[in-house]
Parts: C-alpha cells; structure tokens; sequence
C-alpha cells in the first residue's frame, strides 16, 4: 500500500469522498484511516472543504416560498372546521402547498447538482493539476537533453576547427601499468595557444578520482586543469614552454601539487 504522502498527493482521499476509488483500494484505505490520526484529519478536511463549497454555492429558494409555506400550515390548521361548502377554497390551498413542495424539491434538486458538479470540477482539476506537473517535468527533461545536444556538437565543432589547423601538433598519451588500456589524444596549437584533449578512452575513476593534467616546466609541474570524463572532450589551460604533459590521479576537486606516484600517462613535447 502507498505511504501516507501518496495517498495525500495521488488525489484517493478526493476519490473516495466522491466513490470512484476502486473497490480494492477502499477496504485498505479505509484500514489506514482507521489507524493513521494525521490521514484521518486530512481526510476530514477535506469533506470540511467539500461541504463548504455546497453551502456557498447553494441554490437559495426566493423569499416568497417561505411566505407560502407559513400561510399554507396556517390554512392547514383551519381545514377541520371549514364547511362543506369551503372545499373549493381547501382544494386551491392544497394545491398552493403542492406546488410550494414541488418548488422546495427542484430547489434542493439543483443544489444536490451544483454540490455534486463541484466535487467533480475539484477532482478534475487536482488530476489537471497532478498531469501538468507531469507534462512540465517531461518538458525540462528534454530541454536538458536538447542543452546536452548542443552541447556536444559544441565540443565537436571547437574540436574539428583544432584539428584542421595546421598549426595544431597531436600527442598520443599511452597509459602506463596503472591504466594499461588508456590512451588521451592532446591537441596542443603554439600559435593559439590553446590546448585540448580528448579524453574518451581513459577508463571511469571511483566517485572520489579525478584526473588531472600537468604540463612540466624546467622541472616543474604546472597545473593545467581537472579533466572531467563526463565530456570526451576538454579544454584546457594552454602553458608556455612545456616539455612534456602529464596526467596524474588527484582526489576528487584536484591537486595543488601533483602525485607524482599517480602518474599514469606522460608525453614528451620536444
């Protein structure tokens, strides 16, 4: 059975207040508003609120049906000690009352319509309500898709325009021991300076990994940036007279300093 949220949130309360909940959902339902104090208070409420939408909305009779009604019960009284030749006057009164009783139950009639009218509106409008939350979900969903699209073609397009440079010189970085399948292709452009590696074949790092690129300067590991292997391809900071990149395994958020230890791919520039 669902939780207590659930039920709130699926509209049950509503459909069992107006009977259109199935009839193996009642007997369990009914359970749990048995045992649960808060589903029952909430369940109350809302007969509270349905009741007050009758009574605001209820057809009012005009001021002379009770006019009628006071003088047909005061008629009523007088029709044991009328004669004989008074039955014409009782049989009109008579038919004052009926047709008094006849406007009492087409009054009530129409606010038992409106009444039932309104409980029906409310529970569209909750199943209205439950599906636009729905249709507005899916639509983010594929506007995120559409974003991750564009996105791409993005990085395919910034990375083709590197690659047809002439200037641009490519370096195949070969995993070590540590990571004897991997292999980063990097796009270094001296004239641009720009600098991009591609990163799809490096195997996936535990949620607290990340790799990182360093480009050795005079003997000195110069931080280049965080590759995030969510993207084949990433942009990183260009570094002047480089000798070598380097890729190292840093925790999650990067290094300061490189782990040396954790070097697990390196190229020579030069």
């Amino acid at each position: 059975m669902k939780d207590r949220n659930t039920i709130i949130e699926s509209g049950m309360l509503e459909q069992y207040f107006l009977g259109t909940l199935p009839e193996e959902q009642v007997v369990v339902l009914e359970k749990m508003l048995a045992e649960d104090k808060v589903l029952a208070d909430h369940y109350a409420k809302i007969e509270q609120d349905f009741e007050n939408i009758a009574i605001e909305n209820a057809v009012q009779p005009p001021s002379f049906v009770k006019d009628n009604i006071l003088k047909a019960i005061q008629n009523d009284s007088t029709l044991k000690t009328l004669p004989k030749e008074k039955e014409i006057t009782t049989t009109a009164t008579a038919e004052k009352i009926v047709s008094s009783q006849t406007f009492m139950w087409i009054a009530a009639g129409l606010a038992a319509i409106f009444m039932v009218s309104s409980l029906w509106m409310f529970n569209e409008w909750n199943t209205t309500q439950n599906d636009l939350q729905i249709t507005q979900q899916e639509l983010q969903t594929i506007k995120t898709q559409i974003a991750n699209l564009e996105g791409d073609l993005q990085t395919s397009e910034v990375l083709a325009e590197v690659v047809k440079d002439p200037n641009t010189l490519q370096y195949a970085l070969k995993g070590n021991a540590k990571i004897p399948n991997g292999f980063a292709t990097a796009y270094i452009n001296h004239e641009e300076k720009s600098a991009i590696v591609n990163v799809q074949k490096l195997p996936a790092l535990p949620a607290d990994k990340t790799y990182q690129m360093w480009a050795d300067v005079d003997g000195e590991m110069i931080n280049m940036g965080i590759i995030d292997k969510s993207q084949d391809v990433v942009v990183l900071q260009y570094i002047d007279e480089a000798t070598s990149l380097n890729i190292t395994i840093e925790p999650a958020g990067g290094s300061d300093h490189a782990t040396v230890s954790q070097l697990v791919t390196n190229v020579y520039l030069y």
